[in-house]
């Protein structure tokens, strides 16, 4: 089964989808609207079975709006001989460049290598060459080599002492929230109910099924009971919290803090991104070109979920430092930090005493008819969401917990429809490398434009004509966006327009509290 894309889809009324939980019984409700729950959610229903899906905030509100952005095979996991990691995770990435053409596209990386580095140039396109090699017959590119002018053309501000050169290779990126939005929104359009800001309290098993207690935390719909089948609980790093909620034990996540700053491109011009060894500490750290920003991460700290996460001073101190020290003339100070954000890994938890090598693995348990999926990686979610989604409508239809007369027409194959889905708002076929990822001034229409294309994909245009005449929030973003947001996008708040259906939240501070105050005014003016 395959959905068409309409243009644009429109979700259920808010009380329509509430309604719907509270009447149905569904085959199974998935609790966590990251991006682990947006897959499963549209595997499952791909498949032909009846899903709810909820989330406590906003979808994709925690982890999976504030990652580096990066759809990537992982080079540095090969260090850690994760061949198979890398491998599902480049062909991943291609399968991503073709069902989410225009929200993932490709980008060029440089790896600048000085003079006693721990990786040498042979030892780099030894590496370089393994990682094409693992990603065939799908490679986005080959592998090359730059010497010191070539490299100091793309970072002008490097270090040129004992410079040897790069190793340059092709990867992904995205725009981490949005993807996972595109996901749902295709799950949505293929029969699955969602409803985002409403907790599931309490998690229980019966002889009849699951009974989950739900509340709404927007204060206007109460609190009911829905009726799964099954349940897959999908928490990232609160696995052990929605766990406990459902009377289950057992210690899952070792999470770790991921910190990220941004600085002005003019500060830190760069042409494409680039993966560096930090000469701090040893740890790989990329930079990373937005239209007029350049983000530097990542931190890599053991972290309590159960508390507040902010990056620290200690952090931005280090993340200044370890890009200074690459580019000792970019000078970067801790006023040039335009903005900052902080995101938990969902790591699994292991006896291993270095963060930085913890694996990007998951696993999944079955416990009755409760399912745990934790770990994993961006790239690879939809592949998380694959296997998980093939033993559940396999456990479904070969225990007889489905009516009769569905279970013919539920697919419980290995190979999921999601191999060949395109996502709702992708483009019709690959994209190359975006304009604004080459140095320089830009227009501001320019980065307006590029803002949009890389949020809407296909509907750029339709969200360009709607915008016309409206009053500017910022350099990229109108009024009309949050009409937009709010019609098509499942947008709730201030929060979840300027940090994930946006990147307004990512400006300067006095911008940002402006901006939020416009947006806030619409949203009230919409609900009411």
């Amino acid at each position: 089964m395959n959905v068409d894309l309409p243009e644009p889809p429109v979700p259920a009324p808010r009380a329509e989808r509430w309604r719907a939980l509270g009447e149905e019984t569904f085959d199974v409700c998935i609790v966590g609207g990251g991006v682990t729950g947006a897959g499963l959610a549209l595997d499952l229903s791909l498949r032909g079975l009846k899903v709810a899906i909820v989330d406590r905030g906003d979808w994709c509100g925690a982890t999976s709006s504030a990652s580096s952005r990066l759809i990537h095979g992982g080079l540095r996991y090969l260090e850690h001989y994760e061949f198979g990691l890398v491998r599902e995770s480049c062909l991943e990435r291609a399968r991503l460049m073709r069902n989410a053409a225009g929200l993932v596209w490709p980008e060029t990386f440089a790896f600048p290598v000085h003079r006693g580095d721990r990786v040498g140039l042979l030892k780099l396109a030894a590496g370089l060459l393994l990682y094409t090699g693992v990603s065939l017959p799908v490679p986005l590119g080959l592998p090359g080599v730059l010497g010191p002018a070539g490299l100091r053309r793309r970072l002008p501000q490097i270090d040129a002492e004992g410079l040897r050169g790069a190793g340059t290779y092709l990867d992904g990126a995205t725009d981490d929230a949005r993807l996972g939005l595109a996901t749902l929104r295709t799950a949505w359009l293929a029969g699955a109910t969602g409803l985002s800001h409403v907790e599931a309290k309490v998690v229980r098993e019966g002889t009849n099924g699951i009974t989950i207690d739900l509340e709404d935390r927007e204060g206007q719909l109460g609190a009911q009971h829905c009726q799964a089948r099954a349940v897959a609980l999908c928490g990232g790093p609160f696995t052990e919290n929605l766990r406990a909620r459902a009377g289950l034990e057992g210690r899952w996540i070792a999470a770790t803090r991921g910190s990220h700053i941004l600085v002005p491109r003019e500060k830190l011009p760069t042409e494409g991104a680039s993966i560096f060894t930090s000469k701090v500490d040893g740890r790989a750290m990329f930079l990373i070109p937005w239209p007029d920003l350049t983000a530097i991460g990542t931190t890599d700290l053991d972290a309590d979920p159960d508390q507040p996460q902010k990056v620290t001073p200690e952090e931005v101190d280090y993340l200044l430092e370890s890009a200074n020290r690459l580019m000792p003339s970019a000078g970067l100070t801790r006023e040039d930090v335009v903005s900052q954000w902080v995101g938990l890994r969902p790591l699994l938890a292991a006896h291993e005493e270095d963060p930085s090598a913890r694996s990007r693995e998951e696993r999944v348990v079955r416990e009755g008819a409760l399912y745990t999926i934790a770990g994993g990686k961006l790239t690879g979610y939809r592949s998380m969401a694959e296997q998980l989604g093939a033993r559940i409508a396999a456990d479904l239809v070969g225990e007889g917990r489905l009516p009769d007369e569905r279970r013919s027409k539920v697919h419980t194959g290995r190979r999921s429809p999601t191999r060949d889905q395109r996502l709702v708002g992708a483009l019709d076929r690959p994209v190359g490398r975006p304009a604004w990822s080459k140095p320089g001034p830009h227009a501001e229409d320019d980065l307006a434009r590029w803002a949009r294309e890389r949020r809407y994909g296909r509907y750029a245009e339709l969200v360009a004509r709607a915008v016309e005449g409206s009053p500017k929030l910022d350099v990229e973003t109108h009024l009309a966006e949050v009409d937009w947001a709010w019609t098509y996008e499942d947008c709730r708040t201030a929060e979840d327009f300027l940090f994930r259906r946006t990147d307004v939240g990512y400006r300067r501070a006095a911008e940002v509290e402006r901006s939020r105050e416009w947006v806030q005014e619409r949203l009230d003016a919409l609900r009411d």
